[in-house]
Order: C-alpha cells, then sequence, then structure tokens
C-alpha cells in the first residue's frame, strides 16, 4: 500500500542520487537497499592524508618477525 511521507529537499537530493547510481526502479528499492546494508560506503581515506601505507604497516609486525 503506497504511503506518502514528508522528507526535505536535501534528503530527496539525496535519494536521487542513490537511486542513480544504484540503477534503482524506485525510491523503495533505495530505502530498502540503505536499510538492510545493501549500501556500503568506501573507507578510502578514511586514515587520512598524513599517514602513508608504509607508516601504517610499520607497527603491525613483531619485533622478532624483522
Amino acid at each position: 500500500m503506497p504511503t506518502t511521507i514528508q522528507i526535505e529537499n536535501e534528503t530527496l537530493e539525496l535519494l536521487k542520487r542513490f537511486k542513480s547510481s544504484l540503477n534503482a526502479e524506485s525510491y523503495n528499492d533505495v530505502i530498502n537497499a540503505i536499510l538492510k546494508g545493501g549500501i556500503k560506503k568506501s573507507m578510502y581515506g578514511a586514515l587520512g592524508k598524513e599517514k602513508s601505507m608504509k607508516n601504517i604497516l610499520r607497527g603491525l609486525r613483531d619485533e622478532g618477525d624483522r
């Protein structure tokens, strides 16, 4: 049964972008994908720019392995 909900324009724009990127047929499909965890956020850049991969990996090995 269709239901009408009120959302802000910013939320509508986000839904439109997700709908387009997912090739979804409806906003209902987009909302279901979000609620079911079907959209994974990229973790690219989560560690920041100041940390290089060399610095991140430096502390991962035991001293005996070096």
